[in-house]
């Protein structure tokens, strides 16, 4: 193995754990608190200033930048979660005596399939 290729996972492994941070921070009372108190700070310097193109354009291109770069924090955190809760899912139908172990990565399976899977299986039994 190379240097590059020990790097890569570390590397994505820190990226993950800075993701999780920023969404579980995002999530708080306290960030709640800092956009309420950030957004009417920023109306009343516009309302003294006047709203100028130049304070409308930077709000545009600062909100816009904060709701991109969220989107992918977030998308990456439920997906982590998604899959850790399907792997103990798979782990707790593998363990069951007597379980269909034809329902353990059913999440891969066509919209079709999972369909008459739910037929033969319906949920709550």
């Amino acid at each position: 193995m190379n240097n590059s290729e020990g790097r890569t996972p570390r590397v994505r492994n820190h990226l993950s754990i800075m993701a999780q941070t920023v969404v579980g921070w995002a999530g708080s009372a306290v960030a709640s608190i800092v956009a309420v108190v950030g957004v009417i700070s920023w109306v009343l310097i516009g309302v003294i200033i006047g709203f100028s193109q130049g304070w409308l354009a930077a709000l545009f291109a600062a909100t816009g930048a904060a709701t991109f770069v969220m989107v992918f924090f977030i998308q990456h955190t439920t997906g982590r979660q998604l899959r850790a809760v399907s792997l103990k899912l798979d782990e707790l139908i593998a363990a069951t005596a007597g379980a269909n172990q034809s329902l353990i990565a059913a999440e891969r399976r066509s919209l079709q399939e999972q369909d008459e899977m739910e037929r033969r299986h319906p949920l709550g039994l």
